[in-house]
This record gives structure tokens, C-alpha cells and sequence, in this order.
């Protein structure tokens, strides 16, 4: 009997494993349309007892499943986006057309130089170029914005996947343990994960308890027995420091979770804020800053019609006692109502002087300070008739010419004055055609023995990250103690900012100042990335900030984007613009200014064509080009960048394409193979009746068979 009851347990053990692989084939013919649906297979094993065969007992419910790569097409998304707003080249309403046009407009003044309505239309055409300018640079800001609250948004939704894929993992984990089928849960499981993979790279290891583990492709932890913790606060606005995806920071480890990720939409819109964007966006303030010092050069040299009576220069972040730190010699013509030629004052930087060749009078400026030229310069200009004046304010160098005159300034042609390469009035930008609430360019001529200016209580801020992206340290620099004395020098901060220990960033890079420029430069150490986050240092009055003053943050030089435009005084005034280049050689009483002069508006035109030394900027490298290649440069470096990214994309998405049919390969239903599946299992199921039925009728037969052996 106990050979008899074993068969009939053999009999039932395969129905039920019958059952079990009609129910899974009919499953996998039901979803066969499904998206996502995962095919699964019943895993059969023999039971033993003792030894001996037990029928088959149904292992599990097998799923083909392979965890999924995200293919995000973000980065390139947003970098054709700005890539667009450049425009085309080609297009006159573009700004490389909008250029093109004012360098048209400027040399048909040479038509006519007398002609206010070409003046007004070449100026026109600089405010619209400009115009461009900045709209694109905001754009450009707009993006780097949109992409950090992108991110945000992602990692929420990074989140909710990973909570729900954890709930998953409890559920299968409890099902599989009470012998019951999982594979439903681990289809809704599969899909979430496809749908975390496409945020960021993961790698998905199956838990032999059920479930599974799920990490970045760096190796973070997302989901184990429970779901990790990841956050994020965007920022808002224009240059400012974005914060880093914070990884369980529940448990104050302050994990960052940027730099465990190495692919997926959020990497990929990472690298766009944080990389391309600002790359670009630099590149744009280099090329807004260029072609505004380079017009100036030119400005600078000429003359109106009438000339200027009084010059406002630009905000040069100097102080009064600063250090002039000039060579060689520039002019100042003094000139009458008509145009004639009334008095030359020669500056002699090397000597400290001024003289008239009027009056023979010389007025020294052998203090050797900035304030020190204002005020001979005001002495020299008072004693003209009628009487002019000049004067330094908060960074400002101004002169006067005296009612009913104006003045025009050029260089020496034997000894040109200089600092760090531009000469008196280009640096001070007296007759700038381009102007900048800020500075426009960064060559200060500062020496390193100079007076340092800050004003007490100001703070430079940094933050310093190792290459995994941790936050290993913070550095304050605050100008007090002897950084706030008025004997401190450049030096002296340049001392402590490379100060090791807790009070510098010696240990993290070393800031250097260029002799030839006075520029300072941060060189970072390559093991860590050191990031100003705010900068309240202030010259005196000037509000320009140390890191403004040397272009070492985004605002300074990217900036240069949004700021720089054509000088307010010419925009309203279209006249001042200066076409003429007057003769300051020629002797007094003579007629140096007239309306039909037009070599200034050729020498406009021919600083496009002219080369120029370029300072790095952003993704373009320095050279030494023309203004018109630099430009050219400029617009194929953002139609790069979109290429780039787009190739990248469309490589990824072969490949992406290619994984998804190998995968599909496995894991679809063929409809075929589950009809043969689902008529072997109704065998099996007939086959397995048969045995039982075999064996009831054996029962019986043997039950009979003892009740007649009784009687």
C-alpha cells in the first residue's frame, strides 16, 4: 500500500506542476502585446523520498529579464537648444550677421562721414549686435537653470522608483518564501527599474532570498532591503553655485552622489549645467569682451565731430592712491568750436610730467599715484581758456575740456604710453564705443607691491572637492587683521591665499599674478576641484571685488555676456561717434578736426581684419586670430558642441536599440513556442490523470481482492 499511495502522490505532484506550466503559458499568451511584459517558464525538479523518485515538484517561475541602460538624449537636447539661439550664421538677424551688417555700415560712412543717419545706423547695428549678445547669454543662463531644476525634478522621481522597487523586493521576497508565484511582482518590478535606468546608470544583482539589489554604475547603493535616500535643491538665477545630489543625508555622511553616476539623463544633464553650458557661456562673454576692447582700441585713437568736451571713462576698479604703474607718453589735444588745434599736453609717464606746449607750464605727477595725475591733469586743463578740469572717483577717471571745445587723446607715436598692454586712454576708456558697468577685461597692470585696497570685512569663499566629488574643506579668506591695514599689498593676499593649514588653499592649488598683466590666476591641484561660492570683497567705492577685478568667477568673465553694450552717451547721441582720426602732430592753430574725415571709420573696420591675442575663454582656447575668425570660431564651437552631444546620442541609442532586441530575444513570448509548451503540459496533465486513475483502479482491485480473502 505505501508503494501504491506513492504513486498516487507522484500522480498529483504532476498535475499541479501541469497546471502550474498551463497557467504560465497561458499567462505569457495573454501578454504577449504587453510592453514590458517579461515571458516566464516554470523550473521543474524530481522529488525524491529517501532516495527514491516522488514525482516532480515546480521549483519556481524563471523570468528572462535583463537589467536595462538608459540612453538619455538631454545633453544634446539642450545644447542643440542653445546651439539654435546662436542662430545661423548666415541669417542677417543673427548676431554674426547683425556684425557683419555694422562692419558694412561702418565702412559706407567713408561714403558720407558727415551723415547722421549713417552714423545712427552703424551704431544701431552695434546695440542690436550686442542686443544679440545678451539675449543668447541669457538664454544661455536660462538653460544652465532649466537644467539644474531638471535635475531636481529627476531625482524625485529617482526616488519614488526606488521606494516602489523596494516595496517590490518585500513583496517577492514574502510571496517566494510562502512557495507562491512572483513573477507578477517581478514584472512590475522589471518595469520600474527600466524606468530608474533611464535617470541614471544601474546595474540590477538578484537577491537569493528574492528581489533585487540595485546600484549606479559607480557602485552606489540604491536599493538593498530598503531604498537609499537621495536629494536635491535646485538654484535660481544667473551665475550662481549649485549644490551636489545628496546621498542618504539622513545619516550626515554628506555623500555626494554626483560622481557615482556615469550615465543617464541626470549625468548627462550634470555635465550640461556643469560643463558644456558654462564652457559656452564663457566663450560667449570672451567674444562680447573682445569685440568691445578691440572697437575701443580703435575709439580711443579717433575723434568726433564735434570732439568730445567731457570724457566719463569706465569703471577701472583703481583707487586715487594706486599706483599708476604706466609707461611711455600720450597727448591731449586741445581743441576750439572749429576744430582748430589750441593747446597739446604731453604726458610723460617715465618723467611724471605734463607740459604745455601753449603756456610751456609743467605740472608733475611724480607722486607716481593715479590720484596724483588726476590732479596735475586738473591744474593742466584749469589753466586752458576757457578752463577745463579732470578728476579720480571710485574708479572713474574723468576730463573736461571747458565750454565751447573738446578734446581729443592719442598715443606718442615714437614712445606709446602702456599698462599691461593698453595705452592711457584705452585703459582708462575715455572715448570707449563699448562700455561695461564692470571691468571688460582683466590685464589691471596691478603690481604686486602695490596697495591692496579691500575693504575691511570682506570675505572670499571657497569650497574644495576631491575627485569623487566629496566635500573635503572650506576656505575663507576675510580682509581683516593685516589685510585690512592700509599698508597691505597684492602681495600679502597672494601670500594668504596660498597659506596652507586651515587658512589658505596652499594645500589645494596656488594662485599666481601674471608680472606683465597683474592678472591673478588660480591654478587648482588635479586631485581636487576648488569652486569660489561668493566673493563681498570691494575697492573703496569702486564695487568692483577682487575676483572682478581678476576675472575668477563666472559673473566677471561669462558675465561680460550680459553686461557689455554700446556706451550710453553714443546710443543717445549717435554724432559722438568717433570717424575721424585728427593729426595731434600738426602745429597750434591749426584745423585737425573736420566732418569729412574718415579714416577712424576705416580704422573701425580694420580692427576686424587686425590680429589680436585672445585670452582663453571658456571651450576656446587662446590664440591669436582675427576679430572675424574669433567670431567665426565662436558660432562653430556651439554648432560642435550640439553635434557632439547629438552624435553621442544617436550612438547611444544603436546601442541602446541593439540591447533592447538582444534582450527582447530573451525575454519575449513566442507564440509558437508557448502553443507547444501548452500542449505538452495538457499531456503531462492527461498523462498524470492516467497514473492517478491507474492507481485508484489498482486500489480497488486490491481492496476487493482483500475483502474476498476475508469471507
Amino acid at each position: 500500500m505505501t508503494g501504491l499511495s506513492g504513486v498516487l502522490l507522484s500522480g498529483l505532484s504532476g498535475l499541479r506542476a501541469a497546471q502550474s506550466g498551463i497557467s504560465s503559458a497561458s499567462q505569457n499568451i495573454t501578454n504577449a502585446n504587453t510592453p514590458g511584459y517579461v515571458r516566464t517558464q516554470v523550473i521543474l525538479a524530481p522529488h525524491t523520498d529517501l532516495g527514491a523518485g516522488g514525482g516532480v515538484d515546480v521549483v519556481g517561475i524563471k523570468r528572462f529579464a535583463q537589467a536595462a541602460q538608459g540612453a538619455s538624449s538631454a545633453r544634446a537636447d539642450i545644447l542643440n537648444r542653445a546651439q539654435a539661439n546662436f542662430g545661423d550664421p548666415a541669417s542677417s538677424s543673427s548676431m554674426f550677421g547683425l556684425l557683419d551688417q555694422f562692419w558694412s555700415a561702418t565702412s559706407q560712412i567713408s561714403v558720407d562721414p558727415s551723415s547722421t543717419l549713417r552714423r545712427g545706423d552703424a551704431v544701431s547695428l552695434l546695440q542690436a549686435t550686442y542686443g544679440e549678445v545678451q539675449r543668447v547669454g541669457q538664454t544661455i543662463q536660462n538653460l544652465i537653470s532649466e537644467s539644474d531644476q531638471r535635475i531636481s525634478d529627476q531625482v524625485s522621481q529617482a526616488q519614488d522608483l526606488m521606494n516602489r522597487i523596494a516595496q517590490y523586493n518585500t513583496q517577492i521576497n514574502l510571496t517566494k518564501s510562502a512557495g507562491a508565484d512572483t513573477s507578477n511582482a517581478e514584472n512590475a518590478q522589471s518595469a520600474l527599474i527600466d524606468q530608474l535606468s533611464s535617470l541614471m546608470d544601474i546595474t540590477v544583482t538578484p537577491n537569493s532570498t528574492g528581489g533585487v539589489q540595485v546600484r549606479t554604475g559607480g557602485g552606489a547603493l540604491l536599493v538593498g532591503t530598503t531604498a537609499a535616500t537621495i536629494t536635491y535643491t535646485p538654484s535660481d538665477g544667473n551665475f550662481t553655485s549649485h549644490g551636489v545630489i545628496q546621498l542618504n543625508p539622513q545619516l550626515g555622511s554628506g555623500t555626494n552622489l554626483d560622481p557615482y553616476l556615469t550615465g543617464g539623463s541626470i549625468k548627462g544633464l550634470l555635465q550640461t549645467r556643469d560643463q558644456d553650458l558654462p564652457s559656452l557661456a564663457e566663450a560667449l562673454g570672451g567674444f562680447s569682451g573682445a569685440l568691445g576692447d578691440a572697437l575701443n582700441l580703435v575709439h580711443n585713437e579717433n575723434a568726433s565731430a564735434p570732439p568730445i568736451a567731457n570724457m566719463v571713462g569706465r569703471q577701472t576698479g583703481l583707487l586715487s592712491t594706486d599706483a599708476l604703474n604706466f609707461t611711455g607718453k600720450a597727448t591731449i589735444g586741445v581743441i576750439d568750436a572749429n576744430g582748430v588745434l589750441k593747446d597739446r599736453l604731453n604726458i610723460d609717464f617715465d618723467a611724471g610730467t605734463i607740459i604745455s606746449d601753449l603756456s610751456s607750464a609743467t605740472y608733475s605727477f611724480a607722486g607716481g599715484a593715479v590720484g596724483d595725475l588726476a590732479t596735475a591733469l586738473n591744474s593742466a586743463l584749469g589753466a586752458e581758456t576757457p578752463a577745463g578740469s579732470a578728476g579720480f572717483s571710485n574708479g572713474v577717471l574723468s576730463l573736461n575740456g571747458g565750454a565751447g571745445g573738446g578734446l581729443v587723446i592719442q598715443q606718442d607715436p615714437g614712445a606709446p604710453s602702456d599698462r599691461a598692454g593698453r595705452g592711457f586712454s584705452h585703459f582708462f576708456g575715455l572715448n570707449d564705443l563699448v562700455s561695461s558697468p564692470t571691468p571688460m577685461f582683466f590685464e589691471n597692470g596691478v603690481k604686486g607691491a602695490d596697495l591692496l585696497g579691500l575693504n575691511s570685512g570682506g570675505e572670499i569663499d571657497y569650497t574644495i572637492r576631491d575627485t569623487a566629488g566629496r566635500a573635503v574643506a572650506t576656505r575663507t579668506i576675510t580682509i581683516a587683521g593685516s589685510l585690512a591695514s592700509p599698508t597691505a599689498t597684492w602681495d600679502d593676499l597672494l601670500n594668504a591665499l596660498n597659506s596652507t593649514g586651515s587658512s589658505g588653499l596652499g594645500d589645494f592649488g596656488v594662485f599666481t599674478r601674471d608680472a606683465a598683466t597683474g592678472q591673478i590666476a588660480f591654478a587648482a591641484d588635479p586631485r581636487f576641484k576648488v569652486t569660489m561660492t561668493a566673493d563681498t570683497t570691494q575697492r573703496g567705492g569702486t564695487g568692483v571685488s577682487f575676483s572682478a577685478l581678476n576675472g575668477l568667477s563666472e559673473a566677471s568673465t561669462a558675465g561680460r555676456a550680459l553686461t557689455v553694450t554700446v556706451n550710453a552717451a553714443i546710443a543717445a547721441n549717435p554724432s559722438r561717434l568717433a570717424i575721424g582720426m585728427p593729426d595731434l602732430t600738426a602745429a597750434l592753430g591749426t584745423q585737425v578736426i573736420e566732418g569729412g574725415d574718415n579714416r577712424g571709420a576705416a580704422a573701425l573696420v580694420a580692427a576686424r581684419d587686425s590680429a589680436r591675442t585672445f585670452a582663453a575663454a571658456g571651450s576656446l582656447t587662446a590664440q591669436s586670430t582675427t576679430l572675424g575668425l574669433y567670431a567665426s570660431r565662436l558660432g562653430g564651437e556651439a554648432g560642435r558642441l550640439a553635434s557632439d552631444s547629438q552624435r553621442s546620442a544617436d550612438g547611444a541609442q544603436a546601442i541602446a536599440t541593439a540591447a533592447n532586441d538582444r534582450r527582447s530575444k530573451v525575454e519575449s513570448v513566442n507564440m509558437d513556442d508557448e502553443l507547444v509548451k501548452m500542449t505538452t503540459y495538457q499531456n503531462a496533465y492527461a498523462a498524470s490523470a492516467r497514473v492517478i486513475q491507474a492507481a485508484s483502479q489498482m486500489l480497488s482491485i486490491l481492496m476487493n481482492l482483500g475483502i474476498q480473502t476475508a469471507v
